[in-house]
């Protein structure tokens, strides 16, 4: 079954944007990718959704991006924006299944992803799976939705995980970094983003129950609008609690493997 039915998408496009079912829009792409040079880069962007990301890695970066991701309703909406923002020839969309990635060793110059690894249970073996294709020297550069240290004591959080319906497999910062080092990555990073949405949440509530209240219901309808609007509040009071951490994750492929 599908977890991002059209009208889902449709919802998130309106209060991210096109191509966004995520917060931070291209200026998030950029923070994730700072520090690497992507002119001409091969780049594999792992759950790529509806192609924001993919298309801000090859319009304002020069890269060439292939998105990968296991539901065909969001790669169609992928091809439909490259198409829209000129970016067709450096974009290429391709749905694949659970499991191994489909690709040979060291095939890519930068894996990427953003907010998508969260729905991946088995992070060993994900990790493991991207400094595969990861050329020597290649960075994984990424965004996900962690958890705090107490999380499991937050009632703010475990209220949000009671209530979102999406499949969620997450794990605190600490966590990530040991399984990406045991993965063979060196230079493990992880970057703290609890106050940016912390401070940036509160403004997306009140965009959804105020301009855009009308616009979401017209894609939707008002029963879907309330329960929505309750995960989005459950969401904003999870990040102000520290429960929910969005985090930056950066590692390498060592050179020579």
């Amino acid at each position: 079954m599908a977890q991002y039915a059209d009208e889902f998408i449709d919802r998130l496009h309106l209060v991210w944007g096109p191509g966004f079912l995520s917060p931070g829009g291209p200026e998030e792409v950029a923070e994730v990718t700072r520090g690497l040079d992507l002119k001409d880069a091969q780049v594999l962007d792992i759950g790529c959704g509806t192609g924001g990301p993919s298309i801000a890695l090859a319009r304002d970066m020069g890269a060439h991006v292939l998105g990968i991701d296991i539901e065909p309703q969001l790669l169609d909406r992928a091809r439909a924006l490259a198409q829209d923002a000129g970016v067709a020839h450096r974009v290429d969309f391709r749905q694949v299944t659970p499991g191994p990635l489909p690709f040979e060793d060291n095939s890519f110059d930068v894996v990427f992803s953003k907010d998508a690894l969260i729905h991946i249970p088995d992070k060993q073996a994900l990790y493991a799976q991207i400094r595969r294709v990861l050329k020597p020297g290649g960075a994984l550069a990424a965004s996900d939705w962690l958890s705090g240290e107490n999380a499991d004591e937050d009632e703010a959080f475990q209220h949000y995980l009671s209530v979102v319906p999406l499949d969620y497999n997450m794990a605190t910062a600490k966590q990530t970094a040991d399984v990406m080092l045991e993965a063979g990555f060196e230079r493990v990073e992880t970057r703290d983003r609890n106050a940016w949405y912390a401070e940036m949440s509160p403004h997306e509530v009140a965009r959804i129950e105020g301009p855009l209240r009308d616009q979401i219901i017209e894609v939707s309808d008002t029963e879907t609008y309330e329960k929505w609007l309750a995960i989005r509040r459950a969401l904003s009071a999870a990040a102000q609690s520290g429960g929910l951490r969005p985090t930056h994750l950066r590692g390498y492929n060592p050179q020579g493997s």
